[in-house]
């Protein structure tokens, strides 16, 4: 038979080794001070010594604490988690999205007052993915569009349409080329995405020179400094449509085409939801409405 701890005191444990007050844990758990105190007790009790000390105005865990902090935190963690999967497979009201904040401020959310049209009963909630990644339990469907740095790597993923890149600048930025290989002054690139230019130049066959590299931290930012003639941005077809239909940028090299280049991934949670199926299919149609 398993000698486990008294249960009900974990969370209160957990709380206050996390916020470093128990007033702080009885304020996120609901509780008064002294219901949280009495479970502390109550488990040190239990583990056979004390797992808090006190340090000025708040308390320190001791070294024995710290193990089951250790321990605990990362359980409750994935329990949270997986419950709120749990309980989000039958909530068909919404879907989590996770999308580059580029392809979410440029293309995603323009279209979705369509979506709310056909599907005034779905909420979309967008999550920005990046460098500090969406965990998979907090999401149902994933976009992605940037094929230049790699696959997609989900097992339920699907093919919404092909995806197209390449260098685009203000109309009047200067290039100079020679027969496969062209010469600019700047190349803008995104710590995230330090292959983009290579893999380009491998598909094209093209070779872009340049003095110097300008780095920013989005794509966004750098398809901004493409348009206001800082340098050459490599971007994908469907992010950058409205600025080449307004003359605010060009793709003087034109664009090269990865087939099911754009994809979207749906998480276990919502395999079976109604309401992933239909942005999927929304998406699908979107898509091929983008390639004309």
């Amino acid at each position: 038979m398993r000698r486990l701890p008294p249960l009900a005191t974990l969370p209160a444990f957990e709380a206050t080794a996390r916020l470093g007050s128990v007033s702080a844990a009885a304020r996120e758990l609901g509780r008064t001070h002294g219901a949280i105190s009495k479970q502390i007790r109550s488990l040190s009790d239990d583990v056979g010594g004390d797992l808090f000390e006190k340090q000025g105005t708040g308390l320190k865990l001791t070294e024995r604490g710290e193990r089951l902090r250790r321990l605990l935190t990362p359980v409750l963690d994935d329990l949270e988690a997986t419950t709120q999967g749990l309980r989000l497979e039958v909530d068909d009201r919404h879907v989590d999205v996770a999308a580059s904040a580029t392809l979410a401020m440029r293309w995603l959310t323009p279209r979705l007052p369509a979506f709310y049209a056909r599907h005034p009963d779905v909420d979309i909630r967008l999550h920005m993915s990046g460098p500090k990644r969406v965990r998979d339990q907090e999401i149902d469907v994933v976009l992605s569009y940037d094929r230049l740095r790699g696959s997609l790597r989900h097992p339920d993923k699907h093919a919404l349409g092909d995806a197209a890149y390449g260098p685009v600048c203000a109309p009047d930025y200067r290039i100079e080329r020679s027969d496969r290989v062209a010469t600019v002054e700047a190349r803008l690139t995104q710590p995230s995405a330090a292959r983009i230019w290579q893999a380009w130049e491998e598909l094209s066959g093209l070779q872009l020179a340049a003095a110097r590299e300008i780095e920013h931290p989005h794509h966004f930012l750098a398809i901004e400094a493409a348009s206001a003639g800082l340098g050459l941005a490599m971007a994908e077809k469907r992010i950058v449509a409205a600025d080449l239909s307004a003359g605010g940028l060009i793709a003087p090299f034109g664009f090269v085409t990865v087939k099911d280049g754009f994809q979207a991934a749906v998480m276990p949670r919502a395999a079976k939801r109604r309401s992933a199926a239909a942005l999927l299919a929304w998406l699908a149609e979107a898509a091929r409405e983008d390639q004309g």
